[in-house]
């Protein structure tokens, strides 16, 4: 089958160098699930990736990109054009989508193909639903999380961006209540991520440590996180990498508590060896039912494919798979995360990477790339043969 994919995500190594270079760090987390998604699709079929990459003003000397069409295997990425004037994006942004797609088209030498698009992206999502009406093609929604639930965008927007995904052909989707807030009646395949071996890099000589790498916002419980052990008795250290608001808050409690080491944001690979040696992997993000029905910690089965031992709050989906093989935190308060971080017995180690070798060895069983690869080949395969009403 012939996938074609509408993302702004990039070949691995490119990613890398462009966020080694921007000025402002593009947030990996949409880069990482979307390449793992691409990696599990080729794994049967071919495809391709109309890339409209991030790019907002400041990012980097220059503020527009240029075209390139490059390989990752036999995946094809086709990157579009880029610009951050406001009247690019109202009025060109759309049709350079459509003409990159229309190029990766040709070299597919077949007008039988599926598309796959990214939800989140107004005019991406607008181009890949023109192109699915000029070829007369399925066009497949994949949803990661509900517009209402991100922090940036106007009101409108994220009205209209629902409205403009809720009419597909069918959703790729990472949580049942996701498919309830777009189309509930179209076709859905729900899983809760994709896991795949990851190569570590070179970490600086820190050891004996707790580790958080993510998005630093309060509503993920990164504050909730600092804070417990800024008043917990711990006597190792936290360290914590990434960006978002919170970045000052925790630059001055690294400089309050010599416990606590912030690395700003991280390679991919680096993150990956942070994560492999640390005592265990922390997930702060609090429990709240709506968030939780429309949105997965995909932070939550990071940590669990790498095998070290993980601290987490209780996500129902992935509580009752887990339940033995996770330290729980049993609530959303500074003292249940103290008491969380207080009472993990370092001396008992032994103890605790034996539970984490056991959810290793699950996650990969439900969500490995080969695994979900089938399964979401044989719903894409459904829907492309099916008829439209």
């Amino acid at each position: 089958m012939n996938i074609l994919i509408f993302s702004n995500a990039m070949k691995e190594q490119d990613f890398a160098l462009y966020q080694e270079q921007a000025k402002i760090k593009p947030n990996p987390s949409n880069q990482n699930f979307y390449y793992k998604l691409i990696k599990a699709l080729a794994i049967n079929n071919n495809v391709s990736v109309v890339s409209h990459r991030p790019l907002v003003k400041g990012m980097f000397r220059k503020n527009y990109l240029e075209g390139d069409t490059v390989s990752d295997g036999k995946i094809k990425f086709y990157y579009t054009t880029n610009r951050c004037d406001k009247a690019f994006k109202l009025l060109k942004e759309k049709s350079v989508i459509i003409k990159t797609a229309k190029q990766a088209i040709d070299d597919f030498m077949s007008d039988d193909f599926i598309i796959i698009t990214d939800t989140l992206r107004l005019n991406l999502l607008k181009a890949a639903k023109k192109v699915a009406k000029l070829y007369e093609t399925k066009i497949i929604g994949m949803l990661t999380d509900n517009p209402f639930n991100l922090s940036s965008g106007s009101p409108f927007v994220k009205k209209y961006l629902v409205e403009q995904a809720s009419n597909l052909d069918g959703y790729l989707s990472l949580t049942n209540g996701l498919v309830e807030v777009y189309n509930s009646s179209a076709p859905s395949y729900v899983f809760e991520g994709l896991v795949c071996e990851e190569s570590e890099g070179k970490k600086d000589p820190i050891f004996n440590y707790f580790y958080f790498g993510g998005s630093l916002y309060e509503r993920y419980g990164v504050k909730t996180l600092v804070d417990a052990f800024h008043k917990s008795n711990v006597k190792y250290k936290l360290v914590l990498a990434g960006s978002g608001p919170l970045a000052e808050y925790i630059e001055q409690m690294a400089e309050d508590d010599y416990r606590i080491l912030y690395l700003s944001q991280l390679s991919k690979e680096k993150n990956i060896a942070y994560m492999r040696n640390s005592i265990a992997n922390i997930n702060p993000r609090p429990l709240d039912p709506k968030m939780d029905n429309e949105s997965v910690p995909s932070k939550l089965l990071e940590y669990l494919s790498i095998g070290t031992p993980v601290i987490s709050t209780k996500f129902p989906k992935l509580f009752s798979t887990f339940k033995d093989d996770i330290t729980w935190i049993e609530g959303n308060s500074v003292e249940d995360m103290k008491y969380a971080l207080e009472h993990y017995e370092v001396p008992n180690q032994e103890q605790y990477l034996k539970k984490a070798a056991t959810a290793r060895r699950k996650v990969f069983e439900f969500y490995g790339l080969n695994i979900q690869a089938e399964s979401i080949g044989h719903f894409l395969a459904e829907v492309n043969s099916s008829t439209n009403n």
